[in-house]
């Protein structure tokens, strides 16, 4: 008896031990790579409907997800960078219906169900669905137009909370779980290319921006679709538009733009992301928006705790003037959780592995911490946790 007592009390730390190395083991070995935390911090355009469009080219975005080399796609109905390999310019190409992603509702749902079941972990699957100018899905595609932004602000805050309600109850239906609207950017220029001549905004009143950007929100949010709210720190003063080349508002920001963003982002929910533009503004800092460390820093200062993601890093804005490289290490060391590559105003069928390797050799470098990847790998993780 007393031998096997003793053999008990020397077997029992030994047991406690040989569990604990197991259950350490275990965390290390559950713990993402860092190639994996990366890969949620990019988010791409690609080429092919699911149907056997562009074979070659789905193929490679489906790679892409399947390995975790990217986190979150995005979705368009014209495949601008063919039409301008064909000659046409900028203006007339984004008038054509040439199909890149979209075709009908049933194809849209087979496709996003197709790309959702090979993710290892839950795929973004974005659309830009605005209203009025700006919507991927057209009544074409057999989808209901959404009224503009500037339509919906005449009215009345409860229409426009409902119109975004059904607009994310039907995007869920289609297996989308990011809308990349509204816009809090204020009419300050009525001609500004890119946003008043486009009917983006909700007004020229900061407070009514406040609150239909809010309710459109807030529509989206109860439809556990994430949103985000653009273009911080405001693009409604540009004389010029982002996608063709640098956009200084120096001299025509007014401080008042700032106004709907300290008062939303206070309270934001679950869902919420801030897009952050290309413009530059010296008020702020010398750099854009996008790249700028003390400008996104305005994003915290207000509050905001969750997903901030940069606007499409193949703008003429930032790919003509940065390059690729130097653009994806300001912009991450900047504070962006998640660079989109829209990959439609040029295309790559590989960018987003391209861009992954990218990163992770400039973390290898020293060049980028990997406390800051880790950082927006938890932000992006607890995001998506709360979508459907």
């Amino acid at each position: 008896m007393r031998f096997k007592q003793k053999n008990i009390k020397k077997i029992i730390p030994l047991v406690f031990i040989l569990a604990f190395l197991g259950c350490l083991s275990g965390y290390y070995f559950s713990q993402p790579s860092l190639e994996q935390m990366v890969g949620q911090m990019i988010m791409t355009g690609f080429h092919g409907d699911g149907m056997g469009d562009k074979a070659e080219d789905f193929a490679a975005i489906q790679n892409q997800i399947k390995s975790g080399k990217i986190g979150g796609v995005i979705l368009f109905d014209i495949d601008v960078s063919g039409l301008l390999a064909q000659g046409m310019d900028m203006t007339e190409a984004k008038k054509q219906i040439f199909s890149s992603n979209i075709k009908n509702t049933d194809q849209i749902k087979q496709l996003n169900n197709q790309l959702q079941s090979i993710a290892p972990k839950k795929l973004l699957i974005a659309i830009d669905q605005e209203g009025g100018n700006v919507q991927r899905l057209k009544p074409a595609h057999g989808f209901e137009s959404i009224p503009s932004a500037k339509e919906l602000g005449h009215g009345d805050t409860q229409i426009t909370y409902e119109t975004a309600y059904n607009l994310g109850n039907r995007l869920s239906d289609l297996g989308f779980n990011v809308d990349f609207a509204p816009l809090l950017d204020i009419d300050v220029n009525p001609k500004s290319p890119a946003i008043g001549a486009k009917d983006r905004s909700f007004s020229p009143d900061p407070a009514i921006v406040t609150q239909h950007g809010g309710a459109f929100a807030s529509g989206l949010s109860d439809a556990k679709i994430a949103f985000s709210y653009k273009h911080f720190p405001g693009h409604g003063s540009a004389g010029s538009d982002t996608h063709a080349g640098i956009t200084d508002i120096t001299n025509t920001y007014q401080e008042y733009e700032l106004q709907p963003w300290r008062d939303l982002l206070k309270t934001s929910s679950p869902y919420t992301m801030v897009m952050v533009a290309h413009v530059i503004n010296n008020n702020f800092d010398t750099l854009p928006a996008s790249l700028s460390q003390k400008t996104i820093q305005m994003v915290r200062d207000m509050g905001f705790n969750g997903v901030i993601v940069s606007d499409d890093m193949d703008m003429g804005a930032i790919a003509n003037e940065y390059g690729t490289e130097k653009a994806i290490e300001m912009a991450i060391n900047a504070g962006n959780d998640i660079l989109v590559f829209g990959n439609n105003l040029t295309f790559d069928r590989n960018r987003g592995r391209d861009v992954n390797e990218t990163i992770v050799k400039m973390v290898n470098d020293g060049r980028i911490k990997k406390s800051r990847i880790r950082e927006s790998y938890n932000r992006i993780m607890k995001m998506k946790e709360h979508l459907r």
